[in-house]
């Protein structure tokens, strides 16, 4: 990544055609916990035209795989591919109730059917719409208008027969 990419004024990376796998350029909004840690490595480290510059030469950084299994190895982690964080990711961005479009555009996904071989429903975020579902039925009854066929008649929910 380089800093040319980087617009702090309007908090987006701007990642050009030639640097993504689809070929298309694209625009990823920056929290406010990313731009933090760039505006810090900026002012440590940002002489060059890399964010993540090669420690041996100060120029692009074509391989972190190494240092990503020596971290995980650190941290006592295993079975774990670099890959991985992006499953995580997506799963994360679903527990905080991201819409599916908004992941697969943060992803860089065409097609939804991508998105969800990257996002995982969570035991937590299952339960959670069970407890919706509860709650909505566990409502009281709102009163609707019937069908134009029912000419205008109000009903209610407990007026309704089913079955």
């Amino acid at each position: 990544m380089r800093w040319s990419w980087i617009d702090f004024d309007r908090g987006f990376i701007h990642i050009p055609s030639e640097a993504t796998k689809t070929a298309k350029p694209r625009s990823i909004p920056m929290n406010q916990v990313v731009r933090d840690l760039l505006i810090d490595r900026r002012g440590s480290r940002g002489k060059g035209a890399f964010v993540f510059a090669s420690p041996k030469t100060g120029g692009l950084l074509t391989d972190i795989k190494h240092g990503f299994v020596a971290a995980c190895e650190d941290a006592k982690v295993f079975d774990f591919r670099f890959h991985d964080l992006r499953h995580t990711a997506a799963t994360r961005l679903a527990d905080a109730g991201a819409d599916p479009f908004v992941i697969a555009e943060i992803l860089g996904h065409s097609d939804l059917r991508m998105t969800k071989r990257y996002t995982h429903a969570t035991d937590e975020r299952k339960r959670q719409a069970l407890e919706r579902l509860a709650q909505f039925s566990n409502r009281k009854p709102e009163k609707r208008r019937a069908s134009q066929t029912n000419c205008h008649k109000i009903v209610t929910m407990k007026e309704r027969k089913v079955g």
